[in-house]
């Protein structure tokens, strides 16, 4: 994992490289350059460099990386001056060490492209379209749930569910739709409507880092309004469940990848007062994913191979390990853990591979996803490679990755 550096230990690692003279790796767009460290101060860092810096411009973004007592360090900078043998950058707001990543990024890579191709165009089914698109595939199993087989597995919810709550059952749609408005937001959003409090507000926060649970914010921008007023329809509908006793319940959406096929309920009565906890989101959760693996394995939705939905991504940066790329306007968030195919555009070329989805999160109004390839031949990485950081040192740094 990287390793944020503080103001003060940055400059005295740069201190001490500017006296020894420290070997560096400068790389930007098609660009990969071996300098040393020979000066810093407050604003700014010096290279020496052997050769012209005409290729590099002012303001132009540069991704920096050498060795420091055999750890890793990387930064980030902008070019302030390129001279006939110095490049002086300005003085690095961030810098990492120890990155499990082999590989520096380059911001905004001119010439690559990508297309996402979610495998949900050939399905047609009358359920809601979610907001989060949710590759179907078997997950990690953390609750002790049984997925031996189908049968195990619900009854092995029904004895996890009975220990926590007074109810836990599955509604599908395939045969009606969300019957109020608790599974219609979550179903819609495609997280889990919690409610800790039937009387109570929705949480403020999601602690799920990848995201799991509709916040307050997220139910009234839903509903156009807000949702904790007497005059919102979630608010009426749960005063109403809990004069009826409901005391505490949630509602996880089955995301079969952007469809919501149904939802898992769990809740508590007057007979079991206790509130539910984020072990209940857990298992609701997991047993969903489980279950749709399932649906998917044994056919509960017709499928017609070979057709696929290619949405348009914008990358913000890149290495022959993966990219960090905005997911498509009005598209659908891609779950973290998704694999999913892609499209890499290259210098006219096409290459298809797979991506595993490491990290999700929303900023600015934006989706972003980081995206690790997991398929690339060694023939594309190289290629990629002299896209990134240039013709000769990409080449012979992808066939030695492939190696």
């Amino acid at each position: 994992m990287a390793v944020h550096i503080d103001r003060v230990e940055r400059e005295f690692i740069l201190s001490t490289a500017a006296e020894t003279r420290t070997e560096a790796r400068l790389r930007a767009e098609g660009r990969s350059i071996r300098t040393r460290v020979v000066k810093y101060d407050s604003d700014s860092v010096e290279f020496a460099v052997e050769g012209a810096c005409g290729s590099f411009r002012p303001r132009e973004p540069v991704s920096v990386c050498f060795d420091f007592r055999g750890q890793a360090v990387a930064f980030e900078a902008v070019v302030l001056e390129a001279g006939a043998s110095k490049l002086v950058l300005e003085f690095p707001e961030s810098m990492y060490r120890s990155l499990s990543r082999r590989w520096t990024r380059v911001s905004k890579p001119r010439g690559l492209s990508v297309d996402f191709l979610l495998r949900d165009a050939e399905l047609s089914l009358d359920c809601p379209l979610s907001e989060e698109w949710v590759d179907v595939e078997l997950p990690e199993l953390r609750s002790g749930l049984d997925s031996k087989d189908l049968t195990s597995l619900v009854e092995s919810f029904k004895v996890k569910a009975q220990g926590i709550a007074g109810e836990g059952h599955v509604v599908m749609f395939k045969e009606r739709g969300p019957a109020d408005i608790a599974e219609e937001m979550s179903s819609r959003i495609g997280r889990v409507l919690f409610v800790p409090l039937a009387a109570g507000d929705l949480p403020l926060v999601d602690p799920y880092p990848a995201g799991r649970i509709i916040t307050k914010r997220m139910a009234e921008d839903f509903e156009g309004a807000g949702s904790a007023e007497p005059g919102s329809k979630l608010s009426r509908y749960l005063a109403e469940r809990a004069r009826r006793g409901l005391q505490s319940a949630l509602w996880c959406p089955i995301v079969y990848y952007r469809y919501a096929v149904g939802v898992v309920h769990i809740a508590n009565d007057r007979a079991s007062p206790m509130p539910l906890d984020f072990d209940a989101v857990d298992l609701a959760w997991e047993f969903s994913r489980v279950l749709a693996w399932f649906l998917k394995r044994h056919r509960y939705f017709v499928e017609t191979e070979g057709s696929e939905a290619t949405k348009r991504g914008s990358i913000v940066d890149a290495s022959p390990a993966g990219i960090l790329a905005v997911l498509p306007s009005g598209g659908p968030g891609i779950g973290q853990g998704s694999v999913i195919r892609l499209r890499l555009g290259l210098r006219g070329r096409n290459i298809v591979c797979f991506g595993k989805v490491a990290r999700r999160y929303d900023e600015g109004g934006l989706r972003f996803c980081g995206i690790a390839f997991m398929d690339l031949s060694t023939a594309d990485k190289a290629q990629l490679s002299a896209c990134l950081y240039g013709d000769k040192e990409g080449v012979e740094a992808g066939l030695e990755a492939g190696a």
